[in-house]
Parts: C-alpha cells; sequence; structure tokens
C-alpha cells in the first residue's frame, strides 16, 4: 500500500500559498514546519506570492481590507478589525500615518515615536522618540543595501526657525535620517523641499525610498529617489510623458508593481481619463536611465473617482490586470475601495464611512521585527470571578483585542 505522506517539496510548496494566520497556528504541528517557518528562504518565497491588501488607520479603529473575487463579475471587499496593539495612542488623526517597508509596518506617532508592527505575527516594535526630537515627521523608510543585515533608517524632518536678520525668523524644513540600529538622528542636507512627494505617497522598493515630484521651472514630473546607502537624493528617471505633462492638469501617483516593478497612475484633470503604466523591466539604481514604460491600462470611467485634492492621499495596487485603489469618495471624502478594469469600476464604502484616515498597501507575511526595535510586551489581565446570571467560577483572560 502507498504511503500517504507527501515528498516534502510538495508540501513546502503548498505551506508557502496558505496565508500567514493560519501557518502561525500550524507552527505547533511539528518541529520540522516551525523550523520552516522561520526559514528566510521560505519566508521570502511565502512574500513574494502574498496578495497585496489595504491596513486602514481611522481615529480610533485598524482594518484590514481584502478582495475577494477579482477574477469574477462582482468582486467585493472583506473588511477586518485588528487588535490595538500599537503602544501609543494617537493624539490627533491627521498626525499619524502608516507605511510598509519590505513587508512591515511602520506607523508614526506625532510627538510620540514609531511603532514596528507585523499584524500577522501580532509582534510590535517601538522607537520612542526624545524629548528634543518630538516633532519630527515621518516621510519613508528604508535601509542600506550594502550591508549583510537590514539596518532599517527613517527619512523625515523637523519643522526649524531659523534667522534671517537681527528682527526676523522664517520656518524651514530640516531633514534628518533616524537610524533604528544606534536610535540617533543625522542631519543631511541633500534634500530640499521641491524635491519630496506631497501627502506621504512615497514608495519603498530595494531599501531606496521613490516618489513623483513635479518642477515648476522646467514644468516636468519626474521620479525622486534617497538612497539610505549614500544618503543622497536624486532625480531617478522620468515617467511616460514626463515632459509633456501639467503639475496642475494632471496626477500621477507611483506604487509597486509586482514586488520588483514600478506601477504609475495617471489622471488628466479635465479629462478624468486614468492611465496606469508599468515598468517593463525590475528596477534597480543601475538602470535608470533605461527605464521602459508601458501602458497596462487605458481608463475612461464616467464614475471613477478624481484624483485630485484627496487629502488622505492615494493608495493601490494592481492585481491579475484589476485596479485596486483606496481613497476619498468625491465631494465627501469618505473611504472607498475601487476596484476598475475594462468599463467596470466598483466603489465600496468601508463601514459606515469616515473622511480622516491613514492607509497604505500590505503584504501579509512572517518577517519578525528585528531585535534592535524595543518589544512590546503584550499585557494580560487574568481575573477569577463568577459569571452572570448563574455565578459559576470562571477564569476571564483579556490582552489587546482577545477576550
Amino acid at each position: 500500500m502507498a504511503s500517504g505522506k507527501l515528498p516534502w517539496e510538495l508540501e513546502e510548496e503548498i505551506l508557502s500559498r496558505l496565508p500567514p494566520r493560519s501557518l502561525v497556528r500550524f507552527r505547533s504541528v511539528c518541529k520540522h514546519w516551525n523550523d520552516l517557518f522561520n526559514d528566510k528562504r521560505f519566508v521570502n518565497n511565502h512574500l513574494a506570492r502574498a496578495r497585496p491588501q489595504f491596513i486602514i488607520l481611522t481615529k480610533s479603529n485598524i482594518y484590514s481590507i481584502d478582495t475577494i473575487g477579482l477574477g469574477g463579475v462582482d468582486p467585493t471587499i472583506e473588511v477586518n478589525k485588528l487588535a490595538s496593539e500599537l503602544h501609543f495612542e494617537a493624539k490627533k488623526s491627521t498626525y499619524t500615518r502608516i507605511t510598509a517597508c519590505d513587508g512591515l509596518l511602520f506607523r508614526h506617532f506625532w510627538m510620540q515615536g514609531v511603532t514596528i508592527w507585523n499584524p500577522c505575527l501580532r509582534q510590535v516594535g517601538l522607537i520612542e522618540y526624545e524629548y528634543e526630537d518630538r516633532d519630527f515627521h515621518l516621510l519613508g523608510v528604508g535601509y542600506d543595501t550594502t550591508k549583510p543585515e537590514k539596518g532599517y533608517k527613517i527619512l523625515g524632518y523637523f519643522d526649524r526657525l531659523r534667522r534671517v536678520t537681527d528682527a526676523c525668523q522664517e520656518g524651514h524644513l530640516r531633514f534628518a535620517i533616524y537610524e533604528c540600529a544606534s536610535h540617533s538622528f543625522k542631519f543631511i542636507d541633500s534634500l530640499d523641499w521641491p524635491m519630496v512627494a506631497s501627502l506621504g505617497e512615497y514608495v519603498s522598493l530595494n531599501g531606496n525610498l521613490y516618489w513623483a515630484s513635479y518642477n515648476k521651472e522646467t514644468r516636468e514630473y519626474f521620479l525622486g529617489s534617497f538612497d539610505f546607502s549614500t544618503e543622497i537624493s536624486m532625480r531617478f528617471c522620468l515617467p511616460p510623458y514626463g515632459k509633456h505633462v501639467s503639475g496642475s492638469l494632471h496626477k500621477l501617483v507611483l506604487t509597486v508593481f509586482k514586488g520588483d516593478r514600478f506601477a504609475l497612475l495617471k489622471q488628466s484633470r479635465i479629462s478624468r481619463n486614468t492611465e496606469v503604466w508599468v515598468t517593463k523591466e525590475k528596477i534597480n539604481n543601475s538602470n535608470k536611465d533605461d527605464v521602459v514604460w508601458l501602458n497596462l491600462m487605458t481608463l475612461s470611467i464616467p464614475n471613477f473617482p478624481s484624483l485630485f485634492n484627496q487629502f488622505s492621499g492615494i493608495r493601490y495596487f494592481i492585481y491579475d490586470k484589476t485596479l485596486i485603489m483606496c481613497c476619498g469618495a468625491d465631494q465627501t471624502g469618505v473611504a472607498c475601495i475601487f476596484i476598475a478594469r475594462g468599463d467596470m469600476c466598483k466603489k465600496i464604502q468601508i463601514g459606515s464611512g469616515f473622511d480622516h484616515f491613514s492607509h497604505c498597501v500590505y503584504l501579509p507575511n512572517l518577517i519578525s521585527v528585528p531585535s534592535e526595535f524595543k518589544s512590546v510586551q503584550k499585557k494580560t489581565l487574568i481575573m477569577c470571578c463568577g459569571e452572570g446570571e448563574t455565578g459559576g467560577a470562571c477564569i476571564y483572560m483579556v490582552r489587546g483585542g482577545m477576550f
């Protein structure tokens, strides 16, 4: 009789296609599986197959938004409320934002610090600012690619005053890098404000930051980049038709495509025509002068939202030639998911509606929060008392959102 045991290679292939939350539960099945889920090769293969989703922060809650049935005629979303395990509490919803870097989430709390989070593993790390550094504003996250281990760095700025004359001061932005390994700030002078994206629309890829920006003097768009290895910002490349689009008449939004390429969303203010462009080859620092763009899709849909004046910004990803976008709805600004392809555009409002939110694209994964970040211990309340009407003795355990 043939054995029912699968070959190990096939078993690993099947496991790599399962969602992280299932794999976390399977750790106790056997030592071999537990060791596999900690193996960097498996973790990276699993990450490469992950389907993107959105993480959305409101004033009081955190949600994950997954898409369902993208290949069908009536795609929809699944909204899950996540337990808040982030140590800090936002003082103002307008001063908190979230971004992703290689599978980890970095949530910035103005005047407090940054939490590093993997919701799938329920692991949280912490950076607490010193008192004199609390006005630091996070722009994006990357790391030095010349080192064997990822040493995460945070790019941001301080609001400062500088003396113009003996009787006059003016505000200016002082850019800085926070080095997570040394827990120290380093001021840099290679950035100026026109080189920086609006509304925090930064993309982290291969350890560097990228964004779409507009030069009013030359009247051209370009993709800017910040290299955390050299700590220098530069123009990376021109987008398609970069010299023939107006900053006031066109909106460009950058994102990562297939894990190693760029996608660029372009919309005309007048016609509302929307195009999606993608790079032909993988992105790296050596091919910046040879970037080739391909038109993936063109949308001329009446109910597609305007990309202009989006107070909370725009986040999107491309999956199976479908555009999935999170932004505010026209007129109301409440958070919605838009699913578009061909002549179809489906608008789905998230929950009861909220118009102040921060969001990012996230890949569910098994990446552990690095030890360089201060661990946040989950506090558990254990209580023994009688149950409701019966009075029978019960033990209650409460931790985060778990009861």
